[in-house]
């Protein structure tokens, strides 16, 4: 059983687990795509008011991919207790309550459980998943099978992150990039990992797992780089100074689509966590440009990406104009005062 199913990583867990052979049910809302996968069986329901019909059922496994708060994985781990043999946690990367050096694995500390049950945003996300996983622990104890993950892609990714970034490079040219190429970022196929879910439930393997991309060699340059290859276009890519961009008049947007840029220092390791765990669980990773390519596919069968298309040519060439003077040494409006980063 699915609790989800229909969005990103659930859509592609039902994909996965129908082509593996198994026999998949979903519980939830029927909020979104309702129509999708009607060969399999639907229970409509809300996880916080309606786990009753869930009674009386039993499943070889639960995955739940949207449990944001303790209380509603308190209340569906109980209820499922006796009916499943095992529940799968989608946690998140997030979890962790610093990162403070590259390679941080799963028994590094995580955040504390707030006190109080806060309103779910970026700041509270990671504490409120780490009490999730606390409470799934709980009561399935080695039976409980959590997984990390950390920047997830693909198709079907309703984010306009990695669909600004595929666009852009198909598109070509120069490509106005934030940031150093050496900065570290690790993207995870979607479908890398929900084949490597539906392995571990076949092999019968529980426990803790980051499930993150190649580690190392995974940089901001080399991924946009193998990208732009895969796409065939004639993409240029033009590192701009992350300290420059703040100060820009139009930056900012740009550097909303390249957090490798601008991390804050607590999660300055967020993309350099360790995957040897997974890895050796059997987790393998397809190269991005085959990521790249199927989700341009998938894009160019979207009518619209909201926000994908924000960042307008007119825009981007006038900052790279901008950039070329700063450079230079001529006077580009911009108060040089605001940042170098980048230029040597």
């Amino acid at each position: 059983m699915i609790i989800g199913g229909t969005v990103f990583l659930g859509r592609h867990l039902t994909d996965a687990m129908v082509q593996r052979g198994h026999t998949v049910t979903h519980f939830n809302r029927g909020q979104s795509a309702p129509d999708s996968f009607p060969e399999i069986e639907h229970l409509r329901g809300h996880r916080e008011r309606n786990l009753d019909l869930l009674s009386g059922r039993r499943w070889d496994a639960v995955i739940d991919t949207c449990a944001y708060y303790p209380r509603q994985t308190a209340a569906s781990a109980a209820a499922l207790r006796d009916s499943v043999g095992c529940y799968v946690l989608i946690s998140t990367i997030n979890q962790y309550s610093a990162f403070p050096v590259c390679g941080i694995a799963e028994d590094d500390p995580s955040e504390p459980e707030p006190a109080d049950e806060p309103r779910l945003d970026a700041v509270t996300y990671g504490p409120l998943k780490a009490g999730t996983e606390r409470t799934v622990r709980d009561v399935f104890g080695d039976r409980a099978l959590v997984v990390r993950p950390g920047y997830l892609v693909g198709p079907h990714d309703q984010s306009v992150r990695f669909a600004y970034w595929t666009r852009r490079l198909a598109a070509g040219g120069r490509v106005l990039v934030p940031g150093r190429p050496e900065a570290a970022w690790q993207v995870l196929d979607v479908r890398d990992l929900a084949d490597w879910i539906g392995l571990m439930l076949e092999t019968g393997r529980a426990g803790t797992f980051n499930a993150v991309g190649p580690a190392g060699e995974s940089t901001a340059g080399s991924l946009l780089t193998e990208m732009a290859g895969a796409l065939a276009g004639d993409a240029r890519l033009d590192w701009v100074g992350t300290d420059y961009l703040q100060g820009h008049p139009k930056g900012r947007r740009w550097l909303d689509l390249a957090d490798w840029s601008c991390l804050p220092e607590k999660f300055r390791w967020l993309y350099a966590a360790s995957n040897r765990k997974a890895v050796e669980a059997g987790l393998v990773f397809r190269p991005v440009g085959d990521t790249a390519r199927d989700m341009a596919a998938w894009l160019s069968r979207k009518m619209s990406l909201d926000g994908s298309d924000r960042l307008d040519p007119q825009s981007e060439r006038e900052i790279l104009e901008d950039w070329d003077r700063a450079r230079t040494g001529s006077q580009s409006g911009i108060d040089r005062a605001a940042g170098w980063e980048g230029i040597a």
